[in-house]
């Protein structure tokens, strides 16, 4: 693949998945290639290949002789899918609190450092990988790779849910620091008790900030 036809199908994944995170595209529309490639100004090819990545991501679901449609999870399913994840990652905070290094708190801390960065510079996609890395790093130091498994399947399915319901783009500081900070810190000091809670509360605010918008602009592609 050429760089310029790379870097017109990496531009129009990133204008369609900002549009879906934005919710200027909503749940359940579907993803026409011929209007979408009119919008945007580019030919059907990276359209389609740019709706194939965010069907891999969980985004968008292809329904044969039908189309392409943005998801639409139901409350149940994102209620019940974190409520699973909330116990499997207080499990590793447990875990790992009795075993973690020094080493390893380093880390941690580096990536929240690192967190703090990209938020300023408001690079989403960049903040959903440093912010799943972080989870995943505690998960990992548990030592339990079954665990570890489980916790990656959840978090992925968590941030489809994130991308579509999060208000995100609309704040001005970043809403995960000061929690990752709590977590780190309870780990830091062997707390499992502490580390528990802290995962707990973090988790269970994001499910708590999810919201949906229904009131879309028509030039939804045009931002």
């Amino acid at each position: 693949m050429c760089a310029a036809r790379k870097s017109s199908e990496d531009a129009v994944y990133k204008k369609l998945k900002n549009a879906i995170r934005k919710r200027y595209i909503k749940q359940g529309s579907q993803l026409v290639e011929v209007a979408l490639a009119q919008q945007l100004g580019v030919s059907r090819t990276p359209v389609r290949s740019a709706i194939k990545r965010l069907e891999v991501e969980g985004l968008v679901n292809s329904i044969p002789n039908r189309g392409a449609f943005v998801i639409t999870p139901t409350s149940r399913e994102i209620e019940e899918t974190f409520h699973v994840r909330i116990e499997l990652e207080c499990m590793a905070a447990r875990l790992t609190a009795t075993r973690i290094t020094p080493q390893q708190i380093d880390e941690l801390n580096r990536l929240i450092e690192i967190e703090g960065r990209i938020f300023d510079k408001t690079d989403l996609d960049e903040y959903d990988v440093i912010n799943a890395n972080l989870h995943m790093k505690i998960a990992e130091y548990s030592g339990n790779k079954v665990l570890y498994s489980y916790v990656k399947e959840l978090l992925d399915r968590t941030r489809i849910y994130l991308i579509l319901f999060d208000p995100f783009f609309k704040l001005e500081f970043s809403p995960t620091i000061n929690a990752h900070q709590a977590i780190v810190n309870a780990l830091a000091h062997g707390s499992a008790e502490q580390a528990e809670l802290a995962v707990r509360a973090h988790l269970q605010n994001s499910v708590d900030g999810l919201e949906a918008v229904d009131v879309m602009p028509d030039d939804y592609l045009s931002i």
